[in-house]
């Protein structure tokens, strides 16, 4: 299985959306959470990133059967830093 990506987002977030976008057109399969609709799986994640803010990152090695979470201002500063995390790791 290879690495599977999961983007924690919100309707309205301008960042979230230039994140889907630059991942659609680098042909980057990705699946959205939203966090008013996965609500309880997002304070999981928020608390293990300890940051409350979208969009973050999860991206599972199903290989290694590792998870690896990225979240702005802790991980990344622009949305491109993030994507080429993101890529280094798929």
């Amino acid at each position: 299985m290879k690495s599977t990506l999961i983007i924690y987002s919100q309707d309205g977030c301008p960042y979230c959306s230039e994140l889907k976008e630059i991942l659609t057109e680098s042909n980057i399969p990705y699946i959205v959470r939203d966090i008013g609709k996965f609500e309880e799986e997002w304070k999981l994640v928020s608390a293990i990133t300890e940051n409350p803010y979208v969009p973050t990152v999860s991206v599972l090695d199903g290989q290694r059967n590792k998870r690896v979470f990225l979240a702005p201002d802790r991980d990344w500063e622009e949305i491109t830093e993030c994507v080429e995390k993101i890529k280094n790791l798929i």
